[in-house]
């Protein structure tokens, strides 16, 4: 039974949690930015996109906010990225994300998916050299290590294991700990400290822990590029927040 002088005590520290909680909150966002900014295509973000007769954008970047496919015509769309010029390596990026309802060519039988690449090397195709956090319907916080990059995996237990993709495979996974994607917006947060470590949150929830980064030369692989994916489906990025944080 909780004793009737422990309530105010309660009351104390629920409001000092709060008061932390809103604290934090409002420094992330004081000394964050925006890496995809509007109007500035070609000179702090570059994109995959290719001309085509129907002038179609896979991405429409406006205040704050990123759609992929909501303009596009017909039933068939590319795949592509939307990249940062910028490298970086120690820090923080949270955002938002919402899928639309269409779905395209050839993914028009498939989860709706999409991405954030990140620690990206060499030429800025489809699916660079880079690590991954999946965007995907029930899979979001899933971990994919691209084309050449070897890392060591965190396990919930505590158990870890290596995965290198510089051999004969160059995808590979690791399943997130939990699904906690929601119906609606949903929140993704990254923490990446150079080639130490990173960890993957989803509303709040740690799912995914990676450590240890080299490149395909296994040298440390300390930083890279940003991007975000369009693989045929619309969704909405939005409240896009970098942190960068020192050494």
């Amino acid at each position: 039974m909780l004793l009737k002088n422990s309530i105010p005590i309660v009351k104390k520290i629920v409001f000092l949690i709060v008061f932390l909680s809103i604290t934090v909150s409002n420094t992330f966002a004081q000394h964050s930015i925006n890496p995809f900014p509007k109007g500035e295509i070609n000179t702090t973000y570059t994109t995959s996109e290719k001309p085509n007769p129907e002038n179609n954008k896979l991405f429409t970047v406006k205040n704050n906010r990123i759609e992929v496919l909501y303009t596009w015509k017909g039933n068939k769309a590319p795949f592509g990225i939307i990249t940062t010029r910028k490298e970086y390596s120690h820090y923080n990026l949270e955002l938002q994300y919402k899928w639309g309802e269409r779905k395209f060519k050839p993914r028009l039988e498939d989860k709706r998916d999409a991405g954030i690449l990140f620690h990206i090397q060499g030429e800025k195709v489809v699916w660079p050299s880079s690590l991954e956090c999946q965007i995907q319907e029930h899979d979001t916080g899933d971990l994919w290590v691209i084309k050449g990059p070897a890392v060591i995996v965190i396990e919930k237990n505590g158990v870890e294991k290596k995965l290198d993709s510089s051999g004969d495979t160059a995808f590979l996974q690791n399943i997130k700990y939990e699904d906690h994607e929601i119906e609606g917006w949903n929140t993704v947060r990254l923490e990446v400290r150079g080639s130490k470590s990173a960890r993957f949150y989803v509303n709040g929830n740690l799912i995914n822990e990676i450590k240890n980064f080299v490149d395909k030369d296994k040298k440390p692989l300390s930083k890279g590029q940003i991007a975000l994916q369009a693989e045929g489906a619309e969704i909405t990025y939005r409240n896009i927040q970098l942190e960068e944080l020192q050494p």
